[in-house]
């Protein structure tokens, strides 16, 4: 366990206030047996820093590596409690000791856990085991005015129908979190449906809602949502028509999160085209969620999912998470899937500097965009049930085109691209064209013809006026999987060491390389190749990382300041370069 500087502090200085010093004593120096039973120093602590410590060693868990291997070993009241009658006597009488109730099986502990809460608000966990019992329910509805949360995990099917009656019949006047999880049961066909009406009557102090069940229904009352400041449903159909959907969105102007998954599957209504443009998209409704930080939109239908999408403005959301799922009738690029005007909809794309694509499974591909801290994301997630490995819908080249239109103005200095679909040199023409502020790229996941086809696109001349006379003139690191095994002329086997000497003596030298060897291909040039590069493009720093035939790897430096490779296992070949 790690200290707590201020409480061990405060520690200190109470037992120094509280205990005399002529009786201060180390228990280790006790050398008469039957003293042993006398009062250990740390009772001789108030019981509210006893409460501290207490609170300390159940919040922060300790390793134990006693047992040759390391476990995290976590203190909870009922243990801590059971070591004297003294300590039993502290956590006893003090309420906040008892507030957190999780209850697994047994109604009792719930019964003593309120009880010893007095008029301390409760937060109350229930897991589907102690529902079983049906004396769980009635106590908890004799304390249902001190539950500030309540959470019930793994609520069986053939009980949330009488769980949701239960809940709906009852004031709840301080609850402000309601956390339900159905459990999974695939052995029935047709579950139960979990219909929970809360208003605003029962739960006026409701803040967090989130159920998770299949099926179920969320609140269809619209005076429940103004208050809240996180809705999570995941698995609920929503019985809303399209028609009422933006009126309740409306009502949700103090929204922070707002998480939908699998929510609008059954959703009727939906119009079957987008919005319109120009002077005609003056009068569509528009909805603004002025507090909204964080949005997720999941496995919902591609015609609902744009449409909400269309109608919703965000300007204060730093966290977007879009899963669209379509079919062979839908348009197959995330650009589509999006608002036309994508700046509108989603500022934080200004922010973002970092991006992540990926297109490594046969029915989807995704854009992971970031900023510097991470405080701003942006992930979309296209994906189809359609479609094999002969008729693949979304290469990596799908995936850099939408790239570069979805995140056209955002300043981006990094560019990391994982696929095993090739990329033709025009692809990455575009992509270097739009993104001329580069800094690093990451292609050490993706397929040698790939690469090769990155580096011949660097080793042009931009078109544009502004273009300089390299692409990316800032690039200082590249992260490549090896390029020249994908070449099919001597000239394009060089084609990387003739790029990183142009951009040295233009003065835009690449300052750190890391090449990664593919191993399923036979390198006899590769110490050639690498001596070309130390020679006649060096930065300040170079590194080579692979693997050796046998499949160790091997690790290989070129540094400025000298003229021997480090920690080299390469073949022996005198082959000079071109």
């Amino acid at each position: 366990m790690t200290a707590n500087p201020s409480i061990i502090g405060q520690d200190i200085a109470v037992l120094q206030a509280y205990v005399p010093r002529g009786t201060r004593r180390n228990i280790l120096d006790v050398n008469d047996p039957s003293q042993l039973d006398c009062r250990p120093p740390i009772n001789s602590l108030p019981p509210e820093i006893l409460i501290k410590i207490f609170r300390a060693v159940q919040t922060e868990p300790w390793i134990d590596d006693s047992h040759g291997f390391r476990s995290f070993v976590q203190l909870h009241w009922p243990q801590i409690q059971a070591v004297c009658r003294h300590w039993r006597k502290v956590l006893c009488s003090n309420p906040q000791s008892w507030r957190k109730i999780e209850v697994y099986s047994r109604h009792e502990w719930l019964q003593v856990s309120l009880e010893r809460c007095a008029d301390i608000h409760a937060d109350v966990i229930l897991h589907g085991r102690s529902l079983r019992d049906s004396d769980t329910l009635s106590i908890l509805s004799r304390w249902t005015s001190t539950v500030r949360s309540l959470t019930i995990r793994h609520l069986e099917s053939h009980r949330r129908v009488f769980v949701a009656s239960w809940l709906t019949a009852r004031h709840w006047p301080v609850l402000e979190a309601l956390d339900i999880t159905g459990e999974i049961d695939r052995s029935i066909r047709s579950p139960p449906c979990m219909d929970v009406r809360l208003t605003m009557e029962n739960v006026p102090a409701l803040r967090i809602l989130r159920l998770q069940a299949d099926p179920a229904h969320p609140p269809a009352n619209p005076s429940i949502y103004p208050q809240l400041r996180t809705l999570d449903l995941r698995l609920c159909e929503w019985l809303v028509p399209f028609s009422r959907i933006f009126d309740i969105l409306e009502c949700m102007k103090n929204l922070e999160v707002l998480h939908l998954e699998k929510t609008f599957l059954q959703m009727v209504g939906v119009p079957e085209t987008r919005r319109p443009e120009g002077p005609a998209a003056s009068h569509a409704r528009i909805v603004t969620l002025p507090r909204l930080r964080s949005l997720t939109l999941a496995s919902n239908t591609y015609r609902t999912t744009t449409q909400i999408l269309d109608g919703l403005r965000l300007p204060a959301v730093i966290s977007v998470r879009l899963d669209i799922d379509i079919d062979e009738s839908d348009p197959q690029t995330i650009a589509a899937a999006l608002p036309r005007d994508h700046s509108l909809a989603f500022p934080l794309l200004g922010t973002i500097t970092s991006v992540e694509v990926t297109s490594e499974h046969v029915q989807s591909y995704g854009l992971h965009g970031y900023s510097i801290t991470r405080s701003h994301e942006f992930d979309v997630m296209l994906s189809t049930d359609t479609g094999d490995m002969h008729d693949w819908p979304f290469s990596l080249s799908h995936a850099l085109a939408d790239l570069v239109d979805v995140f056209a103005h955002s300043p981006i200095t990094e560019l990391i691209a994982t696929g095993v679909s090739s990329v033709s040199e025009s692809t990455w023409v575009e992509v270097l064209d739009r993104f001329h502020g580069l800094e690093a790229i990451d292609i050490g996941d993706c397929r040698p013809e790939t690469a090769h086809a990155l580096w011949t696109a660097l080793s042009r001349t931009p078109s544009s006026l502004d273009g300089g006379s390299v692409y990316c003139p800032r690039l200082q690191v590249v992260h490549t999987i090896a390029p020249y095994t994908a070449a099919g002329t001597e000239e394009d086997f060089w084609v990387m060491p003739r790029v990183l000497r142009a951009r040295k003596e233009s003065g835009h030298t690449v300052q750190k390389l890391v090449l990664l060897r593919d191993r399923g291909v036979e390198d006899d040039r590769l110490s050639a190749y690498l001596v070309q590069v130390k020679e006649r493009s060096l930065g300040d720093q170079y590194a080579f990382y692979g693997s050796s035939r046998d499949g160790s790897l091997y690790v290989s430096m070129f540094s400025g300041a000298t003229d021997s490779l480090a920690r080299m296992s390469l073949p022996d070949t005198s082959s000079d370069g071109q």
